[in-house]
C-alpha cells in the first residue's frame, strides 16, 4: 500500500494539470486579449477548445484506461501539461495561444482519469475516502499559486508560463517515480457495463448532474477574472488599500484557490450527509457564488464569492468522484470516467454558448443564466430516495 507516499505527488499532478494547465487560461484572459488584440467570442471559443481536447482525451482515456499503465497515463498527461504551457508562453500569435490551451487541456483526462483505479488498488480501504479528497484539492494548490504568480511577473506573463510548464514536469516526474511501472487493476474481472446499466438507477441523474455542473462552472472558471477587472479601470478597496482593477483580478483568484482546501473535507461531509445531500449543498453554493459576482460590486463581495465557488468547486468535483465510486463498486474507473467525461462536455459546451450569448447578453447576466443551471441540478437530484 502507497497510502501516504502517494499524497503529495498525485496532490501536484493535479495542482498542474488542473489548477494550471486548464484553469490558469482564465486568470490570464484579460491578458491574452490585449496580447494577441482578441474578441470576446475569440477568447470564447479558444477556452472551449481547451475542454474539447479534455473532452475528446477523457472518451479515449475510458478505452486506454484497460490498456495503458494508470504511470504511463499520468506521465504522458504531465507531459501534456508541460508541453501546452510551453507553447503558450512562446506563443506569438492567436493560432499558437490557442494550440498551447488545446495541447495543455489534454492533460487531466490523462493524469486524471487513472486516480480511482489508482487509489481502489493501491490505498487501504479506510484511507481511500481522505486521500481522494486531498489529492483532488490539488486543483486549489494550483489556482492559489497563479494568482501571485501573475501579480509578481506583471506583464512578463510569458515567464509565469514558462515556470508553470517546468513545475508541470518536475510533478509528472515525482508522481511517475511513485507509481508501480506494470499495470494495476483493481478488481479482476469488473463486469462490462451496458448503456442500459450505466443509466439505470441513480446513474443516469448523476450523469446529467455532472453534465450541468460542468456548463455552469466553466463560465466561472473562464470568465470571473475578466467580470472582476472590466476594462482595467476601476478600483477596489481593502480597507485602506487601494488596489486597481488589473492588479486586483489575480487576487481574487488566489482566494479562490485558497478557499479550495476546505474540499479535503469532502470524504467526511459525504460520510456524514450521503453524495446526494451533500452535492446538493454544494451546488447551492456553486450558485450563490455566481449571482454574488454578478451583482455585487466592490471588493468583498468579488472576494465572497471567490470563497463560496473555491471552497463548493472543489468539495462538488470531490463529491462527484465519490457518488461515481458509490454508483460503480464493481466498476471504478468506468463510472469514474464517464462521470467526468460528461462534466468536461459540460466545461466544453460553457464556453461555446457564451461565445454566443456575449454581446447580446452581459457578462453578468451570463452569471445569473449560470446559477440558474447550477439550481436546475437541484430539481433532478433523488434526494429523498437517497
Amino acid at each position: 500500500m502507497l497510502d501516504n507516499k502517494l499524497a503529495l505527488p498525485g496532490l501536484s499532478i493535479v495542482a498542474v494539470s488542473y489548477g494550471l494547465a486548464r484553469y490558469a487560461y482564465g486568470l490570464f484572459l484579460p491578458v491574452f486579449r490585449a496580447e494577441f488584440h482578441l474578441s470576446d467570442q475569440l477568447l470564447a471559443f479558444t477556452a472551449a477548445a481547451s475542454y474539447a481536447s479534455y473532452f475528446l482525451i477523457t472518451i479515449a482515456g475510458i478505452w486506454l484506461s484497460a490498456r495503458l499503465s494508470p504511470r504511463l497515463s499520468v506521465l504522458l498527461g504531465g507531459l501534456a501539461a508541460a508541453l501546452g504551457m510551453a507553447i503558450i508562453a512562446l506563443a506569438r500569435d492567436p493560432l499558437m495561444l490557442t494550440a498551447g490551451v488545446t495541447i495543455a487541456g489534454v492533460s487531466p483526462g490523462l493524469a486524471y482519469t487513472p486516480f480511482s483505479e489508482i487509489i481502489v488498488t493501491l490505498v487501504s480501504p479506510d484511507r481511500q475516502k481522505g486521500l481522494y479528497a486531498f489529492i483532488n484539492s490539488g486543483t486549489s494548490l494550483g489556482v492559489m499559486l497563479s494568482g501571485p504568480l501573475a501579480i509578481l511577473f506583471g506583464a512578463s506573463w510569458r515567464l509565469a508560463w514558462g515556470l508553470f510548464a517546468l513545475t508541470a514536469l518536475g510533478a509528472t516526474l515525482w508522481m511517475v517515480a511513485i507509481l508501480p511501472a506494470t499495470h494495476v487493476s483493481g478488481k479482476a474481472g469488473s463486469p462490462r457495463l451496458s448503456l442500459r446499466s450505466l443509466v439505470s438507477g441513480h446513474r443516469g441523474r448523476l450523469f446529467v448532474a455532472a453534465f450541468l455542473t460542468g456548463i455552469a462552472t466553466s463560465i466561472y472558471w473562464s470568465f470571473s477574472v475578466d467580470l472582476v477587472t472590466g476594462n482595467g479601470s476601476g478600483l477596489f478597496v481593502l480597507g485602506n488599500l487601494a488596489i486597481s482593477a488589473t492588479r486586483f483580478g489575480p487576487v481574487f483568484w488566489t482566494f479562490v484557490g485558497l478557499a479550495g482546501f476546505a474540499g479535503i473535507a469532502a470524504g467526511s461531509i459525504v460520510s456524514r450527509l450521503g453524495p446526494v445531500h451533500a452535492f446538493a449543498l454544494f451546488q447551492a453554493g456553486l450558485a450563490l457564488s455566481m449571482v454574488i459576482l454578478a451583482l455585487g460590486q466592490g471588493a468583498f463581495p468579488v472576494i465572497a464569492s471567490g470563497l463560496i465557488f473555491g471552497a463548493f468547486f472543489v468539495l462538488m468535483a470531490a463529491t462527484l468522484g465519490l457518488w461515481s465510486l458509490a454508483l460503480f463498486p464493481d466498476n471504478a474507473a468506468a463510472g469514474f470516467g464517464v462521470t467526468f467525461l460528461l462534466l468536461s462536455a459540460g466545461q466544453f459546451s460553457g464556453p461555446i454558448l457564451a461565445g454566443l450569448l456575449i454581446g447580446p447578453v452581459s457578462l453578468a447576466t451570463l452569471f445569473l443564466l449560470a446559477a440558474a443551471a447550477a439550481l436546475l441540478i437541484l430539481l433532478i437530484l433523488p434526494l429523498r430516495k437517497a
